[in-house]
């Protein structure tokens, strides 16, 4: 992992937000000073001693409560596939601001990212990768300490429940990642963790129960049904489901209007 640039400390005017950009690469920061930050639902409020984690192509976008103040924070921006690695292995909120427990959070690690960046004697970037390290397992501590484990549980039931609602959409693991906040790999580790299944499993699941109710209980065509499921085709329905349930999508139906229609009489 490397850090690009990085700031402790760091001064802004009176009332000024940072420019707004979408970087390729993470930004962690730790406030000293209340600020506002931008989030998927609009500019939200954070405290001295916040944290704040943005993955590659989020907004970043902070600053001030108002324009009468201005803010402090430390920050750094690491790329890297070993960063990404490591918040998967030992993983804090992304994209929204939590409390770390000090506004002195980042300030030993910077500083001594600064020192030995200045001097940069054999090993610095090895020195420079295990101050990152400490920092975020550090983090990650404090927010298992704090019962943060808990929020990607209630992400991942808001990801269950959209699936639930939306079976007909085309969704991608990406963009189910993208809603729990974590890495597409990160975010199936933990819903097989939750569910004991894997996501596109669990969606086909889902799938195929409404299938099944909507020909045990509409006049729908199988290719409606097919549609309304979230199959592309007809034909992978009809072989998909044949394979799970043992019979074809139109057989199904009519065995179980036949049974319904048999207990009605």
């Amino acid at each position: 992992m490397k850090v690009l640039y990085y700031g402790c400390d760091f001064p802004h005017e009176k009332g000024a937000f940072c420019d707004k950009h979408v970087y390729d690469f993470y930004v962690v920061c730790c406030f000293s000073t209340p600020f506002l930050h931008e989030t998927e639902k609009g500019l939200k409020a954070g405290n001295p001693g916040d944290a704040l984690v943005m993955p590659p192509g989020s907004v970043v976008y902070h600053g001030p409560v108002s324009e009468e103040e201005c803010f402090y924070n430390d920050w750094m921006y690491v790329s890297g596939e070993d960063f990404t690695a490591l918040l998967e292995e030992y993983p804090v909120p992304l994209g929204k601001a939590f409390p770390v427990g000090s506004v002195n959070f980042l300030k030993k690690c910077i500083r001594k990212i600064d020192d030995e960046m200045v001097v940069k004697q054999i090993g610095y970037e090895k020195i420079i990768s295990g101050c990152i390290t400490e920092a975020m397992i550090e983090m990650h501590r404090f927010c298992v300490r704090q019962g943060y484990g808990e929020t990607a549980a209630r992400q991942l039931e808001t990801v269950r429940e959209l699936l639930l609602r939306h079976p007909e959409r085309q969704w991608t693991l990406e963009e189910m990642a993208g809603l729990s906040g974590y890495s597409v790999s990160r975010f199936c580790t933990l819903y097989v963790q939750k569910y004991n299944r894997s996501p596109k499993a669990e969606l086909l699941e889902i799938r195929m129960e409404l299938a099944r109710q909507l020909l045990r209980y509409t006049e729908l065509s199988v290719t409606e049904i097919a549609e309304r499921c979230g199959f592309k085709s007809i034909y992978y329905f009809s072989k998909y489901f044949k394979q799970t349930v043992g019979v074809a999508p139109s057989e199904y139906g009519r065995e179980k209007k036949s049974c319904i229609a048999g207990k009605m009489e």
